[in-house]
């Protein structure tokens, strides 16, 4: 029996479960989430019963090779949840980037009245501009406090911006993790058309 850490792509711990040496086969084979339930003397389908099944992205194991990591996407009809009280996690609601996605996904279906985020959400020039803005903030910061604000505003209108679009954080994990393996890349100089195309845009 091995313990076993679920994560997600961004290394977000969702739960502890346990493993056995049949239910890590069957979770290869399927590439789904399948773990041993020790009260049930079974093997646990993640999802068969609840609708929440788990993508099986790797399955590593620890330094001391006595406990399991399953790296997973967690998917669900309305709401992605691991734990049976219907959240993410078995720590209970998520924070951070993953809180800021949820309650994105939310303003999305049903936002209060004098929302701004829903105001982002509608009018994709405001959206654009406000991206602009915020990152030429961030490029003139010189002190540690007011770099952080600026990088929060700029992480929230490009986190709305990937809402529009259907983005998700552990999308943009897999394209980092893209980025790391490349044994080539580009020079990286800056394009000087968006540059003057943002500058337009500031000058407004």
């Amino acid at each position: 029996m091995f313990t076993t850490v679920v994560t997600t792509r961004l290394n977000e711990a969702l739960g502890l479960v346990y493993s056995s040496k049949e239910s890590v086969i069957a979770a290869l084979e399927c590439n789904r989430g399948v773990y041993y339930s020790r009260s049930r003397a079974a093997l646990w389908r993640k999802g068969d019963t609840s609708g929440h099944y788990q993508n099986l992205h790797r399955i590593d194991i620890d330094c001391d090779a006595d406990a399991l990591r399953f790296t997973v996407t967690q998917r669900g009809k309305d709401v992605k949840a691991f734990c049976h009280l219907n959240d993410l996690t078995c720590w209970g609601k998520p924070t951070g980037f993953r809180g800021l996605e949820e309650t994105l996904a939310k303003r999305m279906k049903d936002a209060p009245v004098g929302s701004y985020t829903k105001r982002l959400f509608n009018d994709p020039v405001l959206l654009r501009n406000k991206l602009v803005e915020e990152a030429q903030e961030l490029s003139e910061c010189v002190s540690r406090q007011h770099g952080a604000e600026e990088m929060a505003d700029v992480l929230y209108f490009a986190m709305v911006k990937a809402a529009t679009l259907g983005v998700t954080l552990d999308d943009v994990a897999v394209e980092l993790d893209k980025r790391d393996r490349k044994v080539t890349r580009r020079k990286g100089d800056s394009k000087e058309d968006r540059i003057k195309a943002a500058d337009a845009i500031l000058k407004k």
